[in-house]
């Protein structure tokens, strides 16, 4: 058995070894690396534990940029690395108490060993959406949900359930499906989602409240990132040209263009290339 020394580590930055030659970095690695090696230390305000390529912990990431805090990032990568495949990314996950081995204050953090969590003084917390309220309520001053109307605190709450549970989920089924028919209809169950969504987008701006961002922008935009991206790519994924698409266009070149979203975004090359395990259905992560 290879010792943690001996291991292969998958590329993080341009140099790695694993790194591929003809990928650059993008602003999501500048932001990485600010925030890993940034000189303010001793006033870091929390730990984010993340994953590069991970939309769940983008979410997280997207929200912590949005604050403003002095975070910390922590890099974490739950798979087994496999130095023949570019950036020696896999799917296949590693054991838990082999991420305990690795980084047991991650785990201690996060119990399952999934990204995001966060570290805040004495505080732990994990899974995506709880962890972003946090940071919004505690270091964004509570902007992203209007607390003070319970109506659209439940509203925001059902859309990012739908932007979780129906988006997100009928997309990567039709990313995993092996079948052309499956995929097809997995595919046309996804439109009707999207659709839903769009319809429910206010008119008088371009985010889903209108000129407010909010956290439902917060809990789609890593997924459409890769329903833009990952998707032509692994099965010419052609969104329709109806209005409620064009909807989403508009809604996604703000949301890409806002300075905390812009950080996030990594090498698009690199990101396809980290999912080719769900496009053939060999992926083994939670």
């Amino acid at each position: 058995m290879l010792s943690s020394r001996d291991r292969p580590i998958a590329a993080l930055f341009s140099g790695d070894e694993l790194w591929e030659s003809s990928w650059s970095e993008a602003a999501g690695e500048a932001t990485i690396k600010k925030r890993m090696l940034g000189k303010d230390k001793e006033n870091v305000e929390f730990a984010l534990y993340s994953s590069w390529f991970c939309p769940f912990a983008q979410r997280a990431w997207i929200v912590a940029e949005e604050s403003n805090a002095n975070y910390q990032w922590v890099e974490i990568n739950p798979y087994i690395v496999d130095s023949t495949r570019p950036g020696g990314y896999t799917k296949k996950a590693q054991a838990l108490e082999q991420k305990k081995l690795v980084d047991p204050d991650f785990v201690e953090a996060s119990p399952r060993g999934l990204v995001p969590a966060i570290r805040h003084k004495g505080i732990v917390l994990w899974e995506s959406l709880p962890a972003c309220e946090y940071i919004d309520s505690v270091f964004g001053n509570g902007t992203l949900i209007d607390r003070t109307d319970p109506y659209q605190v439940a509203r925001q709450q059902i859309w990012c359930s739908h932007c979780t549970d129906r988006i997100q989920k009928k997309y990567y089924q039709a990313l995993n499906a092996q079948e052309e028919n499956d995929r097809e209809a997995l595919i046309e169950e996804f439109f009707k989602e999207c659709r839903a969504l769009s319809n429910e987008m206010s008119n008088d701006g371009p985010y889903f409240n209108g000129k407010k961002f909010s956290m439902v922008d917060v809990a789609l935009a890593p997924f459409w990132q890769r329903v833009l991206i990952v998707g032509p790519h692994y099965f010419d994924l052609n969104l329709p040209k109806e209005s409620e698409f064009q909807r989403l266009d508009i809604w996604w070149n703000a949301v890409s263009a806002r300075p905390s979203v812009a950080a996030t975004i990594v090498c698009e090359p690199r990101l396809i290339s980290s999912y080719m395990d769900y496009y053939t259905d060999s992926a083994t992560s939670d």
